[in-house]
């Protein structure tokens, strides 16, 4: 037993180190409302970072998508962009130890399905609506734009059945008793919501956390154009292990993060070719050092 637990370590760690240093080793190869008066409400916040400025081959590639085009996070522009602004609101990213009076007086106001709000996003805002909704999520929907009911409902099961309790285990779990640390819930909605809007259509920039926001809402943003395809489950666990990370320690260096980053897809969805491609790269070029880059 003590040698399985001792295996599944050193490759989570194998895993880590492969995923930083990925990007210095070449690769070997809703439903939509009907239109009314209704003002949207403004969900408030700030977005620091014009992705029009943004290169995706600056990007980091998200882990096990294997495609000709690059699909990427622009995390780490955004988190860039925040640093050089001075960190603003990053006092008010105070991630608190749980207590049994919070747990027990919790009071949620969350979305419900049919709710406009007026989002922003990097480089201007949109008007949107709420798709779909559980206890713990709400997909926000830029307004004009549609998904499925059978895509809903597929993106809503595996985050409530894989993605959040993967994710909140390991980088954040409330136990509701008093121990470990609540996921973030500053705007008290207790839901994270996942804005899908027009970013780039397919592949490139495929989504990002921005920390400026943070201290207003629990958001991560996904092109509309890649949330249906095969690694949208895996932008929305990358994105958001980037705002479980960044409640926790808003100072982090990026190598680490992005490194958990792409642990966490692993964590909800297990490895594929694209990880062992990565492994022998990483195994032909270990004497690259990650302490360098950043």
């Amino acid at each position: 037993m003590s040698e399985n637990r001792s295996n599944k370590a050193l490759f989570l760690i194998a895993l880590f180190f492969v995923s930083v240093l990925s990007p210095l080793i070449p690769s070997s190869t809703a439903d939509a409302t009907d239109g009314n008066d209704r003002t949207p409400y403004n969900a408030g916040g700030v977005i620091i970072g014009d992705l029009k400025d943004f290169d995706p081959k600056n990007g980091s590639q998200y882990l096990f998508i294997d495609e000709p085009e690059p699909v990427v996070s622009a995390y780490g522009f955004m988190k860039q962009a925040w640093i050089d602004a001075g960190r603003p609101g990053v006092d008010d990213m105070v991630y608190e130890p749980v207590t049994s009076g919070r747990s027990s007086g919790r009071v949620c106001n969350p979305h419900l399905v049919g709710d406009e709000l007026s989002v922003p996003t990097s480089g201007g805002s949109i008007n949107a609506y709420v798709a779909k909704t559980t206890s713990t999520v709400a997909f926000v929907v830029q307004t004009g734009r549609t998904l499925s009911s059978t895509v809903l409902n597929n993106l809503a099961s595996s985050w409530d059945s894989t993605i959040y309790p993967t994710m909140t285990t390991y980088y954040g779990k409330d136990y509701q008793d008093g121990r470990g640390l609540a996921p973030p819930d500053i705007d008290n909605n207790c839901q994270v919501q996942i804005i899908i809007y027009d970013i780039d259509g397919p592949y490139n920039t495929g989504g990002y956390f921005s920390p400026s926001f943070a201290s207003s809402r629990e958001s991560v943003f996904i092109d509309f154009a890649d949330i249906t395809l095969s690694w949208g489950k895996s932008i929305i666990a990358h994105e958001l292990e980037h705002l479980l990370h960044n409640a926790q320690d808003p100072y982090e260096n990026l190598w680490i993060d992005e490194g958990n980053a792409d642990v966490a897809i692993y964590l909800c969805f297990g490895a594929d070719s694209t990880l062992v491609s990565h492994l022998n790269q990483w195994t032909e070029s270990s004497e690259l050092s990650v302490r360098w880059w950043n």
